[in-house]
């Protein structure tokens, strides 16, 4: 979760970067338009960046809070189990089809544990047990032959 998090923080910082240069680039626009004279054309193009400018420093100001956000909790949380626990991706309640089910649990996407909605289910636990043992990791398969009889 701490990877995932802090990959956030860094696809936000590009973006305020990002509208930081297209701000840079209105400016000089903007710039050039107060240097003309004054035409009904001159005030729409000046609004034009304006209001574009207005928007990227609107929008930079929400990734900021976010970033903010995001490593304030880092911070707070950083010496608890809460960041070190994999975070699934993928809505797995959200999937009907259930070979998609398996394919995302078997490649590891999506965690096979007590919140994962075929965990109670004895066939799909028979079919990832035939899926690694094909596959020859023996080692996870006893641990599903363990968890099916505590089911059983």
């Amino acid at each position: 979760m701490r990877e995932l998090l802090q990959k956030t923080i860094d696809v936000l910082k590009k973006r305020v970067k990002n509208n930081l240069k297209g701000i840079n680039e209105n400016q000089k626009v903007i710039k050039e338009l107060l240097n003309q004279p004054n035409t009904p054309e001159r005030a729409l193009e000046f609004n034009k960046y304006y209001e574009a400018n207005k928007k990227l420093l609107q929008e930079n100001n929400d990734y900021i809070n976010i970033q903010l956000t995001l490593i304030n909790f880092l911070e707070k949380y950083k010496s608890t189990a809460v960041l070190d626990e994999a975070m699934s991706v993928v809505d797995i309640y959200s999937i009907s089809d259930e070979g998609e089910v398996f394919d995302l649990t078997v490649k590891g996407i999506v965690v096979f544990n007590e919140e994962h909605p075929r965990f109670n289910d004895c066939e799909f636990i028979d079919k990832m047990i035939e899926h690694y043992e094909r596959r020859e990791e023996y080692e996870k398969c006893s641990e599903l032959l363990e968890l099916k009889s505590k089911l059983v």
